[in-house]
């Protein structure tokens, strides 16, 4: 039952359409040729486009790796900022006269850069490889006038092609100038510490950590010539006992012989105050004299004994050899026993400047690797820089310049044609339905019974026409027919007129077509 209801509904809705057609002709006619009209009155809207490779540089990055490592999407994205500035876009309006009716009206020029960034577009292409890069993108552009639009594209790509080379070389030229400061500061500092560790050195020479094995074998070579001057010091010092036995054989086989006048009259001197004293006291005035005479000759200097023996001569002669000998040698085992202490000194100094030295060397040492690591750093700047000079870094390239377009783009046919073809015929369908919806009249057998409480209908009698009737409706059907006739020939005479004429029209809100 629901489903004979279904058909029947529908069947109505057929008969309707049927029945009423001219409240979907005409709509339909209508909104046919207004979709054409406003097709041949839009302003034609081309755009060009071009599209940019990304090339990787030439040398291998083996051997030059550049300083420039922002992304080429990143890159893009900052140059597009540069590109579209006030400035170029601004030149390039008074380079190609653009917007000449705009602003011969006294439009402002924000306004007019406002409207041009709106139809500049640029799509980054898919990445591609391991690490994702970018290899390629493209600019478009969209206007009015084919060759101009052409003409804009390609000079936006000529400015990107152009500011990326001068922000790579920007780029390269401060990350070298950034390494040459780092560079002259870490040398002051380095020379600084290094004339610390010089200067600490030469206050310290011969206490250092590397001159611990020679003082060491400095201080064994001074001990054994030590022990050999204190073996030799015992023989001369066992001869000169050996020539004063002998002196004193002499001297005992000859009293007086050794000694000289002034020695032997002290002898006596002193021989008459020993007789004195036993016989007087202390303050006898004899003892006093004998005494003062004693302290009187031993006040003047020797003499020499001039002795006539020739043994004793050989002996005296041996004797002060002997004694000059043994001077010799015991200045020299003075100086070496100082020479000695001297470099045990600089042995038991040699932990305590192997501490000092080594927190020095550590910072030098520290600071001469990142001195190095940073002079490698910067040559590798410099010759990325001057690879970056010759344009043998990486470089937009275009692979397709933008061509002159042959169609527009705007307003798209299609999309105009089924746009109002919808129109026409959902605004005819959308009359017949409301007036459908507010006819009162019984349309069939169905809807009688449904009005009369489901009472079935015996019998339809159908609807019988006079000739006049017949007559009338067919004059209505000529009259709908020579209408709608009479708007298609106005439509077509709008549309010629206005393509013939060349009619533009720019309408205030876009349209999605």
């Amino acid at each position: 039952m629901k489903e004979q209801a279904g058909l029947a509904k529908i069947q109505e809705i057929i008969d309707a359409l049927i029945k009423k057609w001219y409240w979907v002709s005409i709509p339909f006619i209508v909104f046919i040729f207004l979709g054409a009209w406003l097709y041949v009155v839009l302003p034609r809207e081309y755009e060009a486009n071009t599209l940019i490779f990304v090339q990787p540089q030439e040398i291998p990055s083996n051997y030059v790796q550049t300083t420039v490592s922002v992304g080429v999407e990143e890159r893009v994205s900052t140059l597009s900022q540069e590109v579209m500035s006030r400035s170029n876009l601004e030149g390039i309006i008074k380079e190609f006269d653009l917007f000449k009716e705009s602003r011969v009206r006294g439009v402002p020029m924000d306004i007019l850069i406002t409207s041009m960034r709106k139809r500049i577009e640029i799509n980054i292409g898919a990445a591609r490889g391991r690490r994702r890069q970018v290899s390629s993108f493209s600019i478009s552009y969209r206007g009015g006038h084919p060759r101009i639009v052409a003409d804009v594209t390609n000079r936006l790509a000529s400015f990107f092609i152009e500011s990326n080379l001068k922000l790579r070389a920007k780029q390269a030229a401060q990350a070298t100038l950034f390494l040459e400061k780092q560079l002259e500061d870490l040398t002051v500092l380095l020379e600084e510490q290094e004339g610390k560790v010089e200067e600490y050195r030469n206050k310290h020479m011969g206490e250092l950590p590397e001159q611990l094995q020679s003082n060491l074998s400095t201080i064994v070579g001074y001990q054994t010539r030590l022990e050999s001057l204190n073996a030799s010091m015992s023989d001369t010092l066992d001869r000169r006992l050996m020539i004063k036995q002998q002196l004193s054989q002499i001297d005992a086989d000859q009293p007086g012989l050794l000694l000289s006048s002034r020695a032997q009259r002290i002898n006596q001197l002193k021989a008459q105050l020993e007789d004195v004293r036993s016989r007087y006291t202390s303050q006898h005035p004899e003892i006093k004299r004998i005494e003062k005479q004693i302290d009187e000759l031993e006040k003047v200097p020797e003499e020499p004994v001039a002795a006539t023996d020739p043994q004793l001569i050989e002996l005296q002669s041996q004797l002060a050899n002997v004694d000059v000998e043994i001077k010799r040698s015991k200045q020299d085992i003075e100086r070496l026993q100082e020479r000695i202490a001297f470099y045990q000194e600089r042995v038991e100094n040699t932990p305590k400047r192997e501490q000092e030295i080594a927190g020095l060397t550590r910072d030098y040492n520290i600071t001469q690797q990142n001195y190095q690591r940073l002079l490698d750093r910067y040559y590798e700047a410099k010759r990325a820089e001057s690879m970056e000079k010759r344009q043998q870094g990486e470089q937009f390239r275009v692979i397709d310049f933008a061509q002159v377009p042959q169609t527009p783009i705007s307003p798209d046919f299609k999309k105009i044609i089924l746009v109002f073809l919808f129109l026409g015929l959902g605004s005819g369908t959308g009359i017949i339905f409301l007036l459908e919806t507010v006819d009162s009249t019984v349309k069939s057998v169905g809807q009688l019974e449904k009005w009369a409480g489901n009472i079935p209908c015996i019998t339809a009698v159908p609807l019988a026409l006079t000739q006049a009737d017949k007559k009338k409706r067919r004059l209505k059907t000529v009259l709908i027919v020579l209408f709608n006739i009479l708007i298609g020939g106005i439509g077509i005479g709008v549309v010629l007129y206005a393509y013939i004429n060349n009619i533009s029209i720019k309408l205030p809100v876009s349209l999605p077509f």
